[in-house]
């Protein structure tokens, strides 16, 4: 159920007599003070423009959409130029004019200024003006203890001076909101909260006024935890929630006889992941944060596909803008599924479709006009990355047109509300390359607007599908530009690690084609293509991929391994224990390389498989698992653990030690600590000989069960490491 309305806590007669709540939320005789004076809102929007380091400007002027011939000039106040304009509350487009020696005059986007908006085909700046009759409210400050938090919210009138009539104070936890009291002065209140439960908290604030005039809410989301997250501390573990754990048999949708078995739905849903939560199954990998495929309500269409019935069981065909589909669960589902998980301390990522819906959409039947098709992304003429942006994924998935200001701001306005609604922790945003760059940059700006002004980060996770292009870094800088453009402060907060997956997963762990220095070079390549505060999610196997287990099995070269239809021949399980050990390599490198890294679900016990959907089976339980499954699950979750424990692992630099064609040795460096990760990819023994540029110490092997030592002496160290072996060394 939606959570309760908060609580009144201040009323216009406590305001307007100077009268504040007391103990009892009753005035009293003790409590005269002079009446609160709340400042009014202004109505001016400044528009700003300072030039860059040597650049030189004569003018500069501003036009937008309110009259795009006619040019405001902007004031010079030494520094930079600054116009003050009154607007009516709306979403602007505008461009800054830019007079230059020479009569060079340029139409530009303001650099200041991440929001864009399309008018007439043609992007723009966008402002985005509020309501200034509307009261206002603004986090001026928020500060965390070990087991509190206090909040200092600024409260304005709206223009036109009517006083602050309710002020709403309410503290969310666990799915259940309460009254809090809150000191009240002048143009602020004050919430102060402490001895809080572990987990996550959001205070909630609402204002109205005598008028009526009603406030954009405030939020403030914040953790109390024993260390303060960083999203570098994630290892993210991506559930296909269809395809994970049946909790609830009550809701599993009939057989569709016009589906394939393997394209239909299997069960799983939000019960089962919670069930998982709870008994400790993500706790065992050390996982911190969870990818959900998406859960929004989906088609009940049966489509074809090359001749076989698939159905919406992934989640990728939206019919609804905020509805949860009832196949995987309820509202109620959903909000114990997130409660548990912090409870945990673990995060939860919506996967959040921008680009496009399914023909059976609610929006695509009332708003036509939203909505664009073109050809089909893949065939001849239509290629994924030159035609991004108007090809369709399929006949039946029209494109969200993002030139369109109604569709755009509908699809940022309902992603808020599942944010809010459903306490989500951030979104993993699919297909960024295939809509236009303002929907990344608006949807950030919002989240951040509307989430994170109390220093609480809501974690935004980008794919853009990229290649790769050959074994330098001139042929993949056009791949790391293209993934890098939608990180930044106003931007994503990190993308999955495509030119990575392309330089490892295969040609590293499955084929043995490249060895450890080309694992090194790419992998400090990555580090530095990306920009410096990225947390970029490095992951060798994907609901996209074919199974990493399959690849090692048959190899990468095989026809096999790709096919994806019972009809064309599938893989089986590996027969053999080879292949669970090139697993473990590689995920024990993904784990250990700087970002937050992505296990998907079942690659931590080698579930095999060809091209989606047969890299879609259902999880296996550890019951039900052999003996090199459960093997491979106990290595990947011993990496994990350690991920969790060590800090270094998590936050540190990466520096590359003694490398070459079998064994990889680096530190992960954080302060003043440090970690040696050392892996063997050879088929036989190797003795490691590492310079490591440390003090002398006794090292201790935490992936040995039996906790060996290696002396690290005059900034080197030997170790014997076994065929197919990791090392973990820690002073």
């Amino acid at each position: 159920m939606r959570l309760p309305r908060a609580v009144l806590l201040v009323t216009c007669s406590a305001c307007a007599s100077g009268l504040i709540p007391g103990g009892d939320d009753t005035p009293g005789d003790d409590d005269v003070l002079p009446p609160i004076e709340d400042p009014v809102r202004s109505c001016t929007t400044r528009f700003a423009y300072q030039p860059g380091l040597g650049e030189t400007v004569e003018s500069v002027a501003v036009a937008g959409e309110w009259d795009w011939d006619t040019r405001e000039p902007m004031v010079s106040n030494g520094a930079g130029f600054t116009l003050d304009k009154e607007l009516p509350a709306g979403l602007y487009a505008y461009k800054l004019v830019v007079s230059r020696p020479g009569g060079v005059v340029d139409w530009i986007l303001d650099p200041a200024n991440s929001y864009r908006a399309y008018d007439a085909g043609v992007e723009n700046s966008a402002m985005r003006v509020p309501d200034c009759s509307l009261p206002l409210l603004e986090v001026a400050g928020n500060e965390l203890t070990a087991t509190g938090a206090t909040a200092t919210i600024r409260v304005a009138r709206g223009s036109s001076g009517e006083r602050i009539d309710q002020l709403h104070v309410g503290h969310r936890f666990e799915g259940a909101e309460l009254e809090v009291s809150a000191v009240r002065g002048d143009g602020e209140i004050v919430i102060s909260l402490d001895g809080l439960a572990a987990g996550k908290h959001v205070l909630a604030i609402d204002a109205t006024d005598a008028a009526g005039g009603i406030a954009e809410r405030v939020l403030v989301p914040f953790w109390i935890e024993d260390e303060r997250f960083d999203w570098r501390d994630a290892l993210i573990y991506m559930v296909m929630t269809d395809r994970f754990r049946n909790g609830d048999p009550a809701n599993d949708p009939p057989r569709q006889a016009a589906a394939v078995a393997e394209a239909d739905f299997h069960g799983g849903d939000l019960r089962g992941v919670t069930a998982a939560i709870e008994d400790g199954t993500f706790d065992d990998l050390g996982v911190r944060a969870l990818w959900l495929s998406p859960f929004v309500e989906n088609s009940t269409t049966v489509h074809d596909d090359a001749g076989h019935g698939v159905t919406a069981y992934h989640g990728y065909w939206p019919i609804k803008g905020r509805a949860v589909d009832p196949r995987l669960g309820s509202e109620a589902d959903l909000d114990a599924m997130v409660t548990a998980a912090h409870r945990r301390g673990i995060r939860v990522l919506m996967d959040y479709v921008i680009n496009h819906v399914h023909e059976g959409h609610e929006y695509f039947a009332q708003h036509p006009e939203w909505f664009r098709t073109g050809c089909q992304c893949g065939t001849s003429g239509c290629d994924w990355t030159e035609r991004r942006l108007d090809c369709s994924f399929r006949t039946y998935l029209p494109d969200v047109d993002w030139q369109n200001r109604e569709a755009g701001e509908q699809m940022i306005t309902d992603a808020l509300w599942w944010l809010e609604r459903f306490d989500l922790d951030g979104l993993r945003v699919d297909a960024v390359k295939h809509v236009e760059d303002l929907a990344v940059f608006d949807l950030s700006m919002r989240v951040n607007e509307k989430f994170e002004r109390g220093g609480t980060e809501y974690f935004l996770l980008g794919e853009t599908a990229m290649g790769w292009r050959g074994d330098n870094l001139a042929d993949n800088l056009g791949e790391y530009q293209t993934i890098a453009r939608y990180v930044g402060d106003d931007a994503l907060s990190g993308q999955f690690d495509f030119v990575l997956y392309h330089a490892t997963a295969s040609k590293v762990w499955a084929d043995d084609d490249k060895g450890m220095l080309h694992l090194d070079y790419w992998t400090r390549q990555s580090l530095e293509q990306y920009p410096s505060t990225a947390v970029m999610t490095p992951f060798v196997g994907s609901h996209d991929s074919e199974r990493l287990i399959s690849l090692a099995t048959y190899g990468s070269g095989s026809s096999l391994v790709h096919h994806k239809w019972a009809d064309e021949g599938l893989p089986a399980p590996p027969a053999s224990q080879e292949p669970y050990d090139r697993v473990a390599l590689a995920l024990a490198w993904t784990l250990t390389v700087p970002g937050a890294p992505l296990l998907y679900y079942g690659d931590e016990y080698g579930e095999h498989g060809g091209a989606d959907p047969d890299n879609r089976h259902m999880w296996v339980a550890p019951a039900q698992r052999n003996d090199r499954q459960q093997g491979l699950h106990d290595r990947v979750s011993r990496v994990g653990r350690l991920r969790s424990e060590l800090a270094p692992l998590r936050r540190g630099t990466y520096a590359s030690l003694t490398v070459n064609e079998d064994v990889l040795s680096f530190a992960r460096i954080h302060g003043n600590d440090y970690v040696i990760v050392v892996i063997n990819r050879a088929g036989s023994a190797r003795t490691a000989q590492i310079a490591a540029p440390f003090g002398d110490a006794i090292l201790t092997d935490r992936m040995d069960p039996g906790g060996r030592t290696a002396a690290l002496a005059g900034g080197s160290l030997s170790l014997e490491m076994a065929p197919r072996s990791v090392s973990i060394l820690v002073p």
